[in-house]
């Protein structure tokens, strides 16, 4: 081989060196690229599902003064931020531990609210227990809460709701009867009855809670006919037999006074 056909073997053997150089360094390159997209995803996910839980638990702090609910739901949101930060280390971190922290020692029992105000409170506070049950469910799988204390949980939760809609619907009966509708306060009536009749659960006072309910829609319905009743009989005291007015000062066009 002389010397130019040497180098130019050599220039021809140093370019594909480069080149497949390049297209390792290139690949190896992409293949982090691709290992930091998926870590990147894999952790928005894990935000994503605490922040999902560390809502709800705040949404559910205004119903229930069961702290022990509450411990469990922050538990499980700190176990995805510790997971979170073990996948790849982030500056929120202790930031969003603290978040779950205080949410937690801030939650008053005393604070919870006995009654809702309207059907759009109703949804949003059964979305928040349909939601802090499923999530209870996976902490008892996970062993975060025993199984014991989930059903205990999940007892507490069925009649806690249970109160505030039944309390709710009767409360909102008794504004619609006052503003004299009965119809609409029939309806209200209705759904509470209709809860507390379908409900598995079985405590004590229930069965006296649904008569006084009917009880309550009775008298409703029996106050409203005795008025028109009463307007009706008022109506034909007020004319004679042929219809014309039985007070001459009516019919003479003067004001009646009494």
């Amino acid at each position: 081989m002389d010397y130019a056909n040497f180098m130019a073997y050599l220039a021809i053997s140093i370019i594909l060196i480069v080149a497949i150089t390049a297209i390792v360094i290139a690949h190896r390159a992409a293949q982090r690229e691709e290992e930091r997209r998926v870590l990147a995803q894999r952790s928005k996910r894990l935000l994503d599902r605490a922040n999902d839980i560390l809502e709800t638990t705040t949404t559910i702090c205004d119903y229930i003064n069961n702290g022990d609910i509450i411990d469990a739901l922050i538990q499980y949101y700190l176990t995805y931020i510790h997971q979170r930060e073990q996948l790849t280390p982030q500056i929120d971190t202790e930031k969003l531990i603290s978040r779950g922290e205080l949410l937690r020692s801030q939650f008053t029992p005393s604070d919870s609210i006995i009654e809702l105000n309207s059907d759009a409170e109703i949804k949003r506070c059964k979305m928040a227990f349909k939601k802090a049950s499923k999530i209870l469910r996976v902490c008892a799988s996970k062993n975060i809460v025993s199984k014991e204390s989930f059903m205990s949980m999940q007892e507490y939760l069925k009649f806690t709701l249970l109160q505030l809609e039944v309390t709710t619907f009767e409360k909102m009966g008794d504004l619609a009867g006052e503003k004299k509708n009965p119809a609409v306060a029939t309806n209200y009536y209705k759904y509470a009855k209709k809860i507390l009749i379908e409900s598995d659960l079985n405590f004590e006072g229930k069965h006296e809670h649904i008569r006084n309910i009917t009880e309550k829609n009775q008298t409703l319905f029996g106050n409203v006919i005795k008025e028109k009743l009463d307007k009706n009989l008022a109506d034909e005291k007020a004319v004679d037999e042929f219809g014309l007015p039985a007070d001459l000062n009516v019919m003479a066009g003067k004001a009646r006074k009494d």
